[in-house]
């Protein structure tokens, strides 16, 4: 049963046993605080002995390859943003395999996406083909999704791109784990060091609470109302529990909030609900960069190589590949690039019509599930107050998803072919 307290309050339910050592269609290793001190002992009495980007090039290279010779597919998928994961990946495959045919998938929500147009730019300087997916309201297709991955999501955008992928090839690269293992959310990394430092001595209460301060989109300020007087049992504690174990070791800071940032959506959101995708429309997805050989080498190398902080640049040793094998790439060095959507722009458009048709007569009001007072004061909200008005509409657009999803697995009045 998805705890509901966790969902809407870190956007994944980690209770879950998801992880295995596989990298096909079993979800992610696990990784612990003392692999990756033990992993950096090895190379921290020798510097030489860090690995560099060319030794992680190459073995990037080689994991490609041997995917390439599993699958036996002479076209293959590639889900292509303008950002640095999926280039990297992008760049080698066609470095190693100049002839094969590949087909960039690209989803936007918004028309005229300057995104997409940087992505469709990089698949023709590689002579790839490239797709535009264009969604212009996810949620209408709410309760299909749901009825696939079985939790209570409503940004499951990977949906389209695979769905697409089905028509192309049996294969669907990713870059999937660049930003969790090589520093790629520089948006929260400034801020957190920068509350730190400013601590003469912070406790690991003090760092998980200015974490969770960082993924503020995830959360309300009035969280706890949300659920007062509800069945749902809420409590911030029980959240610190569940993040405790990565801010109690001997890690760098920077280091213990990757490990966190790892254990959290990328292994109880974005890759399961990868793999139930996946495994609906029959296609082999593949992260090379979530191999069990990426993961060591990744842990052997210091933050400090990973992350430049005066320049809030991350992912240093990503660019020094793309850089190398794609000549005049450029991106954004400080925007996070990816697929997603204007979150106000969206509410105007469709968002505030289908979460108010859908719940204002919702039946997790009427089961005690959320509290309905905490529902109207926060609709009114969003419009009273522009700057949180995306921490409301994010949070407004979960309790569509879990609506959905109650009345599909728990009262069983919606099928997957309803519409909303």
């Amino acid at each position: 049963m998805v705890n509901i307290g966790n969902i809407l309050t870190l956007r994944y339910e980690p209770s879950f046993n998801l992880v295995t050592k596989s990298n096909n269609r079993d979800g992610i290793r696990d990784i612990t605080s003392e692999e990756i001190l033990r992993l950096r002992q090895t190379v921290t009495k020798e510097r030489n002995n860090i690995p560099s980007s060319q030794h992680l090039e190459n073995e990037i290279r080689r994991l490609i390859k041997i995917r390439f010779e599993r699958s036996k597919e002479k076209r293959i998928a590639i889900a292509l943003s303008s950002g640095v994961d999926s280039n990297v990946i992008f760049s080698l495959i066609r470095k190693e395999f100049p002839q094969t045919d590949i087909e960039c998938l690209n989803v936007t929500f918004d028309d005229n996406s300057s995104e997409a147009l940087r992505a469709a730019q990089l698949a023709e300087s590689k002579e790839a083909g490239f797709h535009e997916i264009h969604v212009d309201n996810p949620l209408q297709d709410l309760p299909m999704l749901l009825s696939i991955i079985k939790e209570p999501r409503w940004n499951v955008y990977q949906y389209y791109f695979i769905e697409k992928a089905r028509s192309i090839s049996k294969v669907l690269f990713t870059g999937d784990g660049g930003d969790e293992l090589f520093a790629g959310y520089t948006f929260r990394y400034k801020n957190f060091l920068a509350t730190i430092e400013s601590m003469s001595r912070p406790s690991y209460e003090d760092r998980i609470r200015i974490y969770l301060r960082c993924h503020e989109r995830d959360w309300v300020p009035d969280q706890e109302a949300m659920f007062a007087g509800t069945q749902i049992k809420f409590t911030w504690s029980s959240i610190y529990d569940l993040i405790k174990k990565y801010f109690v070791s001997n890690l760098d800071p920077l280091e213990q909030v990757l490990l966190a940032d790892y254990h959290g959506k990328l292994m109880y959101d974005f890759i399961p609900t990868n793999e139930k995708f996946f495994k609906h429309f029959n296609i082999s997805g593949m992260a090379p960069l979530l191999s069990n050989e990426i993961i060591d080498i990744a842990t052997k190398i210091p933050v400090s190589l990973k992350y430049d902080f005066k320049n809030n640049i991350g992912k240093i040793q990503l660019r020094e590949i793309i850089e190398h094998n794609t000549a005049g790439y450029s991106t954004d060095r400080n925007r996070k690039i990816g697929f997603g959507m204007d979150l106000t722009k969206f509410w105007s458009r469709f968002g505030k019509e289908m979460v108010t048709s859908n719940l204002d007569k919702g039946r997790i009001f009427q089961d005690k599930i959320i509290n309905k007072e905490w529902y109207n004061k926060s609709l009114a909200r969003i419009d009273e107050n522009k700057e949180e008005a995306a921490r409301y509409i994010s949070k407004m657009l979960q309790l569509l998803s879990l609506e959905i999803w109650y009345k599909l697995f728990v009262t069983s009045e919606m099928s997957a072919s309803s519409s909303i």
